[in-house]
């Protein structure tokens, strides 16, 4: 629901994650406040224009004000939004306006700055610090035209899916100026083209950045002149209108919601186990991604890998069926079904799961029953959410939440052991993939939707080494789609990543062809000696078999071994390909290999959780071969 406000206070409200029973916080739209009122741009337009790009994508509540210097005055009337959208270019708002305002923004509530926004305000410092780019003197454009828009960024939330944006009609500003040094993040750029009246350079079009904890998400797009109808079709473009929804969620959330099913393809989805989506079985049809009758196919996987998400989907079972929605799915090689937990898609009238608790509709599949579940019948779709978030769990049904557990739990813990995961204590901890399960019947899926903490980072793209570089005297090439590193006889070389990371979730899958030693380095660094030093996950096919264990290279030495881990230490396989995922999240980094835990260490040294490169190490000694490959990071730090 739009609202207009002139100066009315409004009830302050607090969003979590895990809200009450019947009304999830992480369902509920995102609160907006609607800056308007005043611009030499025709506000009267654009404002409602805005309000409707926003409410009608079905994310947002927004209310708008047309008096921003009464409204934002009051720090109780803005304190239950969680972005401001500015479509101002007037009047400074006055002392208690605006040091409420930056106030609000330091705290964590999101900005999202369009077209003429970022003319406003000259000489007011800490806004123009708070945009970075401005238009001040100096800055122009050319005429009204259509131009393309090149994403130039895709490691973060708003464009690691957007196309570029084609021939959209707008004005293109040039030579925004930089203000009081402010870092930002250039997203997306276009080229402003001298036969328009450019400059001949590519111009920022998509900016971000961060003003004390608030998230900034910045556009010179979206001109509309007063009395020109013509150049409304700026607002209209859905290129546009993508864009101000992304930019707004991200700002608002710090993720953007995606789409995992498109309504029309497979893609960025496959069969489990295979590079390929099967043959039979599952279709498209009626906007649905369906699983036929006795079709086969097997459980089909999603390619990205998901910690903490909200998921939200739509599904409808036929007379008797049964599937399954199952995440943190990590596949091994000879599995036939997808292992992973698992929210139960059922009808419980006609089958025989749905008499018992724990395995019907809605349930953690034998481990978490679900209280008050409302299932639509057969035939018809039902709305469900999963949420995961630091290890807790909850299951939505039709608008409620029928359950919630925590993976770190002693509850948890005693469930586990006591079900058919008894041999797997830390059985749906690591992040993985999600899977639709193929359990023979008839299942229908649509609106798969899903907002993920972190970005891939694509650190390896199976071809080449770019983005990495070598310190010591290994070999280190691309190989069959892997990294092969080798060494004979010199001193211990690492292969290192350019970037840096802090927070983050690796995956990789390792193989020792040779007995020599090697490891993982993640948070690590260079002393001014040329000495790498930081934390090691350690690689070693050696009779100890401490593969897996954390070990400190340069400072400490051994954190936490795999000695007493007689599980651990039987975990890996030499000569075979091996799966290792890495967590580091804040002061704890938790291991796991062919999905064994090997480590979960908390680090009192703060200095040792700062960010730092990902490397490969080949140790020292004659004929060491090791092959990494399937690598992904997911940067928990975007």
């Amino acid at each position: 629901m739009r609202k207009m406000l002139l100066a009315i206070p409004i009830l302050a409200f607090a969003l979590s994650l895990f809200a009450s029973a019947r009304e999830p916080a992480a369902q509920a739209k995102i609160p907006v406040l609607l800056v308007s009122g005043a611009n030499n741009h025709d506000w009267e337009w654009t404002g409602p224009s805005l309000a409707r790009i926003l409410e009608e994508s079905g994310r947002f509540d927004v209310t708008t004000t047309l008096e921003p210097g009464k409204m934002l005055a009051d720090p109780a009337a803005i304190a239950g939004f969680r972005v401001f959208v500015l479509d101002y270019n007037g009047p400074r708002w006055g002392e208690a306006a605006e040091q409420a305002f930056l106030a609000a923004v330091r705290g964590g509530t999101g900005v999202t700055i369009i077209h003429a926004a970022d003319n406003a305000f000259p000489g007011w410092v800490e806004y123009e610090r708070l945009v970075g780019l401005l238009w001040r003197e100096g800055t122009g454009h050319g005429k009204f035209h259509p131009f393309t828009v090149k994403i130039r960024d895709r490691y973060h939330p708003i464009t690691r899916s957007m196309k570029k944006m084609k021939k959209h009609p707008d004005e293109l500003y040039h030579r925004l100026v930089h203000m009081h040094e402010a870092e930002f993040r250039v997203l997306a750029t276009a080229f402003s083209d001298p036969a328009t009246g450019g400059t001949g350079e590519d111009e920022p079009m998509i900016t971000v950045a961060r003003y004390g904890a608030g998230r900034i998400f910045h556009t010179p797009l979206g001109h509309v002149w007063k009395g020109s109808d013509a150049q409304h079709s700026s607002h209209e473009d859905p290129q546009f209108r993508n864009l101000v929804v992304r930019g707004t969620e991200w700002a608002a959330t710090g993720r953007v919601t995606e789409r995992l099913f498109d309504g029309k393809t497979t893609k960025g989805w496959r069969g489990h186990g295979r590079k390929a989506f099967p043959a039979k079985g599952w279709v498209v049809k009626e906007g649905c991604l369906v699983h036929e009758q006795g079709g086969g196919g097997g459980d089909i996987v999603t390619e990205g890998i998901y910690g903490d998400f909200e998921l939200d989907f739509e599904w409808k079972v036929a007379p008797g069926a049964n599937s399954g929605v199952k995440y943190h799915v990590v596949e091994r090689e000879g599995q036939t079904a997808a292992l992973g937990l698992e929210f139960q898609i059922l009808d419980d009238e006609g089958h025989k799961d749905g008499t018992s608790p724990a395995t019907s509709a809605g349930a953690l599949y034998a481990l978490v029953a679900p209280e008050g579940a409302e299932l639509a019948p057969a035939g018809t779709f039902n709305r469900s959410r999963i949420v995961v978030s630091g290890g807790r769990v909850e299951h939505w049904l039709n608008g409620k939440r029928i359950l919630a557990t925590d993976l770190e739990s002693d509850d948890w813990k005693a469930r586990i052991a006591a079900s058919k995961y008894e041999k797997m204590p830390s059985f749906g901890t690591q992040a993985g993939h999600i899977a639709f399960q193929d359990h023979g019947d008839e299942v229908w899926f649509r609106n798969i939707e899903i907002r993920a903490a972190g970005i891939d980072a694509r650190v390896f793209n199976g071809e080449n080494l770019d983005g990495w570089k070598v310190l010591g005297d290994a070999t280190y090439e691309v190989d069959a789609g892997a990294i092969l590193g080798r060494v004979g006889g010199g001193g211990q070389s690492f292969l290192i990543t350019e970037r840096t990371f802090g927070d983050f979730i690796l995956d990789v899958d390792v193989k020792t062809e040779e007995r020599g030693n090697s490891g993982i380095q993640v948070r690590s660094h260079v002393n001014d000696k040329g000495q790498v030093f930081g934390y090691q996950i350690e690689i070693d096919p050696s009779p100890r078999a401490w593969s897996g264990g954390l070990y400190e290279e340069g400072r400490r030495g051994w954190l936490q071994s795999l000695e007493g881990n007689e599980a651990g230490r039987k975990a890996f396989r030499h000569n075979e390909w091996n799966h290792y995922q890495v967590q580091c999240i804040g002061d704890r980094t938790r291991v796991w290999v062919n999905g064994v835990q090997t480590v979960d260490y908390t680090d009192a040294d703060a200095a040792a959780a700062l960010p730092g490169f990902i490397g490969l190490q080949v140790h020292s000694g004659n004929n060491t071969r090791v092959r990494w490959r399937d690598m992904r990071v997911i940067d928990l730090d975007e």
